[in-house]
């Protein structure tokens, strides 16, 4: 059994989650965030939150217990950058072979 619940770290997981880490998203991993930065304007999960704190100690950083102060998901994406599939989600790649841009859950799920 599995002790550590606290998020998914697998590539290609089929959990959805409404605040992903960026830095786990941008490494292909589906991880759902457990802080945000007000500096950066991004997510991170427990694992990610150390880096981003050792390199940025006077960043402050929310946990989920101040979830409430994170943004809206909805409202933090530029809808030039919102995919037209999954809204809310941003663009972040470019697929060659079918030659659109995509989210990370197109690229999941319509171009590997």
């Amino acid at each position: 059994m599995a002790s550590n619940l606290e998020s998914s770290i697998v590539k290609g997981s089929d959990f959805f989650f409404d605040f992903l880490c960026f830095i786990c998203q941008e490494n292909d991993r589906n991880t759902e965030a457990d802080f945000y930065c007000t500096q950066c304007s991004k997510f991170y999960c427990g694992r990610c939150v150390d880096q981003h704190n050792y390199l940025f100690k006077k960043h402050t950083t929310l946990g989920k217990e101040k979830i409430s102060s994170w943004p809206d998901v909805k409202v933090a994406v530029d809808i030039e950058e919102e995919c037209q599939e999954h809204k809310g989600e941003k663009l972040t790649a470019f697929c060659e072979d079918h030659g659109e841009l995509m989210c990370h859950v197109c690229h999941i799920y319509t171009h590997k």
